[in-house]
C-alpha cells in the first residue's frame, strides 16, 4: 500500500481515538457509540484494529472485547464470546439470551469497557443484544465502536454523534497512487 492510503488511516486513526476518548456528555448512561461507515475492502476492520490497539486506548480501558458480528450472527453466540472475552474462561452456562445477558452484565459490572463490534449489518446486534448489559453495567466513559456498510445501521446505533465515514481516496490521491504503482510494476519487470 502506498503511503497516501497509509497517511489516510493513521489520519483517521487519531481522529477516531481522539472521539472515542473525548469527556463530555455521553449517551446511555455515559456509553458513546462511535460507526465506521463504508464499502467492503475500504478498511474499516484496520482502522478499527489501530483504534483498538492505540495505548490510550490500551491503558484507558479495563474490559477490552473485540466482535465479529456477520450477516446471520447468532443472538446467543454473540453473547458467549463476549462473555469469553471479558472473564478470559471457559464458554459459559445457558442457551438463554437472558441467562447469558445477565453474565455478561455481571462481568461489566463497574469495569469501563471498549467494545469493537466488527462488519455489523443489522443494527440490533447491538440494540437487541449487547446494549442492555453494557448499559446497566459497564462504567461511564464507556465506548462501543462498529464497523459497517450500511449508513442505516450506523444511524441505528450512533444517535447523536456523526459516524465516520470512509471515503475512496481524493481523486488526485489515486491517480498518485496509480502512477506509483504502475511505475513499481515497471521497474520489477525491467
Amino acid at each position: 500500500r502506498s503511503a497516501i492510503v497509509g497517511d489516510k488511516i493513521e489520519e483517521d486513526t487519531r481522529a477516531l481515538v481522539a472521539q472515542i476518548m473525548q469527556r463530555g456528555k455521553d449517551d446511555n448512561n455515559g456509553i458513546k457509540v462511535v460507526a465506521i461507515v463504508g464499502i467492503g475492502g475500504i478498511g474499516k476492520t484496520t482502522l478499527a484494529q489501530k483504534v483498538f490497539n492505540d495505548d490510550a486506548v490500551q491503558g484507558d480501558f479495563s474490559k477490552k472485547i473485540w466482535l465479529s458480528v456477520n450477516q446471520n450472527f447468532s443472538e446467543v453466540e454473540l453473547l458467549r464470546r463476549a462473555i469469553i472475552e471479558v472473564r478470559g474462561d471457559a464458554q459459559p452456562v445457558g442457551n438463554a439470551k437472558a441467562t447469558l445477558q445477565r453474565t455478561l452484565k455481571e462481568a461489566l459490572i463497574g469495569h469501563k469497557t471498549f467494545l469493537i463490534m466488527d462488519d455489523v449489518w443489522n443494527y440490533r446486534a447491538w440494540e437487541d443484544v449487547l446494549k442492555t448489559p453494557l448499559v446497566n453495567a459497564a462504567a461511564a466513559g464507556s465506548r462501543v465502536l462498529i464497523t459497517t456498510r450500511d449508513e442505516g445501521v450506523a444511524r441505528g446505533v450512533s444517535d447523536f454523534w456523526p459516524y465516520h465515514d470512509i471515503y475512496t481516496l481524493a481523486p488526485d490521491d489515486a491517480w498518485l497512487l496509480l502512477k506509483t504503482q504502475v511505475s513499481m510494476q515497471l521497474n520489477t519487470n525491467v
